[in-house]
């Protein structure tokens, strides 16, 4: 029996196996690179769906709180009041030393009887 035919089979086929490798790894080879970047690409998908909900959320917070905000014609009022109150204070205060003169005038009036009622005694 002559091995030699079985040896150029066995050459040949493992000869075709290796060209058929190489070809799989010519071509799987990017689709393997382009499957790795898709995962990543769902990844960060994933991730800024997250952080733009979770944007969404501070948004609509914030349009609530700017929302309940004093309005214009409020603000307004209130520098109304604020200056009327302003006016008032100066009203008492006008008052107020009015009778801080009143009361320097009273306590001369007293300590001038405390002194005669003092003295009046000795003579």
């Amino acid at each position: 029996m002559d091995i030699a035919p079985l040896i150029y089979w066995i050459a040949g086929l493992s000869t075709l196996a290796n060209f058929a490798n190489m070809a799989w790894s010519i071509f799987s080879g990017p689709t393997r690179k382009l499957s790795e970047r898709l995962a990543k690409t769902e990844v960060r998908l994933v991730e800024t769906e997250r952080l733009a909900e979770r944007h969404a959320n501070q948004i609509a917070g914030l349009n609530q709180t700017v929302g309940s905000m004093p309005g214009h014609a409020a603000l307004h009022q209130l520098e109304l009041t604020l200056a009327s109150m302003g006016g008032d204070l100066r009203e008492m205060r006008a008052v107020m030393e009015g009778n801080a003169k009143v009361m320097q005038r009273l306590e001369l009036v007293v300590t001038r009887h405390e002194d005669h009622l003092l003295d009046g005694g000795k003579r």
